[in-house]
């Protein structure tokens, strides 16, 4: 199990961008239950969403597991469809997606979420993870079978991820140098805490593996939340 302590209120661990800013551009819900944001993209204050996206506005998925910025290095991360890495020196684009062939179908994974390291960007996907090198631009793909539902994942090492799923109480080790799973292992033990129903990321501290989670239990209709920090 990975190592965690029951804390009663969540710490606010979000850096504030400076390179980078989204504005606001409208909504449209083209069906049903079905909201698409737009923004367009400002760096340093300048609007290059023309220049990046051939377009004046994009949708983006924005949220507090989407972080943006590298807090010192001239990298930002646009939560778009192609999932693009932007040097905002250069204004170099690398394309992060990561696409499916499965059954004669091409499908492109769901975006999770996004961490800059001091030296790497991690992307999560629901079934797969990218690592890139940010001082040569060199992307490692990783790619999980279809039952994996990731929540959130974080370097314990420089060759080993953790990889925390969503809706179970499962977490386990990817090797980078090995290329598989090396360790599968549940998060906390289901005699103290049963009926789990998921686990949400609330937030990780820059050069650490402090994350905070919160698990969620289903029992009678009713949830419990509990939130928790890895040590």
């Amino acid at each position: 199990m990975i190592q965690l302590t029951k804390i009663e209120k969540l710490n606010d661990f979000k850096r504030e961008n400076k390179k980078l800013e989204f504005i606001y551009k409208g909504w449209e819900e083209p069906n049903r239950g079905l909201e698409i944001v737009y923004y367009s993209v400002l760096i340093n204050a300048i609007d290059r969403t023309q220049e990046l996206f051939s377009e004046d506005k994009i949708q983006c998925h924005i949220n507090e597991k989407m972080e943006t910025e590298h807090p010192s290095k001239n990298f930002v991360f646009i939560p778009y469809s192609n999932c693009p890495l932007v040097d905002t020196l250069k204004f170099n684009k690398t394309t992060l997606a990561v696409y499916f062939r499965e059954n004669g179908n091409t499908s492109r994974d769901d975006l999770a979420g996004s961490f800059f390291y001091e030296e790497n960007h991690l992307l999560m996907n629901k079934r797969s993870l990218v690592v890139t090198n940010l001082s040569t631009l060199q992307k490692t793909r990783i790619k999980f079978e279809n039952d994996i539902d990731i929540e959130w994942a974080f370097f314990i090492n420089p060759k080993q991820i953790q990889i925390i799923q969503a809706f179970s109480n499962t977490c386990f080790v990817y090797d980078l140098e090995e290329q598989k799973i090396i360790d599968r292992k549940n998060m906390i033990s289901e005699s103290l805490y049963p009926n789990i129903f998921r686990w949400i990321y609330r937030g990780q501290q820059y050069q650490s593996n402090q994350l905070q989670l919160e698990l969620i239990q289903k029992k009678d209709g009713q949830f419990i939340s509990t939130y928790f920090k890895t040590n």
